[in-house]
């Protein structure tokens, strides 16, 4: 069942939320563990025996871990033994299974969740939980597990034990859910439809207009996708007591790529930097081994995107400009802001190509038509996609930048912000009623998390 979907909004997600709140405090987890399971099993109930799989696995591997602490060479092999099982049943299930009905969707995310359990556990950052609810709770928790961000145990279970439920909390999550929703069925579904359009004509026939908007209206999907439902994910989080961190901060207009990939999937880079580049590569401090794992660990986070070379050659080609900036272009951006924005507004755009093309050879085409040796300059096409959308696209950007953060997350303390802040519940109220006309009338996308 999607987020997104009338019969989890309009039905499912009240029911729930109203038998949590009528429950007993210590009978809610077990309750909000049954229906992350039912929910993650709606339409193809199979797809939950590949969850309980991993996490019966990680239940007793920690138990295990725990059970060794005083032996490091056995818990090391343990670890490394879990780490191999998981990430190749993971390749192996999204390799062989992506196109199938039963697909786990969700499993890149359970994935490295277990897996920052056992590492946590290895570092003693927090002990095996005894209570098999409570991990297959974190594995299951159905807003993180259909849209992110991750986040570790020792904070899930740190807010198991200081949970606070009341109406503010539940208004303020409503709230975040809402403009979530309205991101993704209003923005990215929009952005979606238009691509799906743009991808109809050949990159060989493509003017330079055409694969620039074909590029951005893409950027703008893939933002606002992944934006839409990790806020919903926040959103419902906060309205059962859980504060799930931001996955996303208006990357857009950035003045370095290291300004943009900060604020870029920002769980997914942290988890990888601290469960895999810190963890393995911490004692080491030669140059070549520090750059070597930096690059190592980009391939990975392109890999987690997904398994073909052109994901790989995107997480490389990130780490090779993160490396630059740190190296030497930071120094020169700083000296000039606007250069900076300029760089980080091309070259991105350059590279969201490899994950819509199905083949180099066919980025290659569209890379030759955006620097104008495809079919010229301007063309029917792209001047009627532009005229057509280019309000939307200008609305697109504005969202995604500091701009709209300044007037929606930033409330001033004057007494007219504090007035405008009033009509807070009337403007969510008419997101909610035109979010919902697009579910019933809009052309939906794609789902983007269905490659996690």
């Amino acid at each position: 069942m999607q987020l997104t979907s009338l019969t989890f909004v309009m039905i499912v997600l009240p029911v729930l939320l109203l038998i949590y709140y009528l429950l007993p405090a210590k009978c809610r987890q077990i309750y909000l563990m049954l229906c992350s399971f039912f929910l993650y099993g709606w339409g193809s109930p199979g797809r939950v025996l590949y969850l309980a799989a991993f996490l019966c696995y990680d239940y007793g591997a920690g138990l295990l871990l725990e059970k060794c602490r005083s032996n490091q060479i056995a818990c090391t092999g343990i670890l490394a033994v879990s780490v191999l099982i998981q990430v190749s049943a993971m390749s192996f299930i999204r390799n062989t299974a992506e196109n199938n009905f039963a697909f786990p969707f969700g499993i890149s995310i359970y994935t490295l969740q277990g897996l920052s359990y056992l590492i946590g556990i290895y570092r003693k950052q927090h002990s095996a939980t005894v209570r098999f609810s409570e991990l297959a709770l974190y594995l299951s928790f159905f807003p993180v597990l259909f849209a992110g961000a991750l986040f570790s145990f020792g904070e899930f279970a740190e807010q198991n034990r200081n949970q606070k439920l009341n109406v503010v909390s539940l208004s303020d999550g409503m709230s975040l859910f809402i403009q979530g929703m309205a991101e993704k069925v209003m923005l990215a579904d929009t952005f979606g439809y238009i691509f799906r359009e743009l991808r109809q004509i050949a990159p060989e026939n493509m003017s330079m207009l055409t694969a620039w908007l074909t590029t951005i209206v893409f950027s703008m999907y893939l933002y606002f996708e992944l934006l839409g439902y990790s806020e919903m994910a926040r959103g419902l989080g906060k309205c059962m007591g859980y504060e799930l961190p931001r996955n996303f901060s208006h990357p857009f207009f950035a003045s370095s790529i290291s300004a943009f990939m900060l604020n870029w999937n920002i769980t997914v880079v942290l988890w990888f930097e601290t469960n895999f580049k810190r963890f393995l590569f911490r004692h080491y401090h030669q140059k070549w081994i520090e750059y070597g794992s930096f690059l190592l660990m980009w391939v990975l986070i392109g890999a987690w995107y997904g398994m073909k070379f052109q994901f790989l050659l995107w997480g490389l080609v990130i780490g090779i400009l993160l490396m630059m900036d740190k190296l030497f272009l930071n120094a020169v951006i700083q000296k000039n802001y606007i250069l900076g924005t300029i760089y980080t507004g091309i070259v991105p755009a350059f590279l969201w190509v490899l994950f819509f093309s199905d083949s180099l050879t066919e980025a290659g085409s569209y890379w030759k038509a955006m620097i104008g040796f495809g079919n010229g300059i301007l063309d029917s096409s792209g001047i009627y996609f532009l005229v057509s959308y280019l309000a939307l696209i200008l609305i697109g950007f504005y969202v995604a930048t500091d701009l709209f953060r300044n007037i929606s997350e930033r409330p001033t303390a004057q007494k007219i912000g504090q007035k405008f802040m009033l009509f807070k519940p009337v403007f969510h109220g008419l997101l909610f009623i035109f979010s919902l006309a697009s579910m019933l009338y809009g052309e939906r996308s794609e789902t983007l998390w269905l490659w996690l």
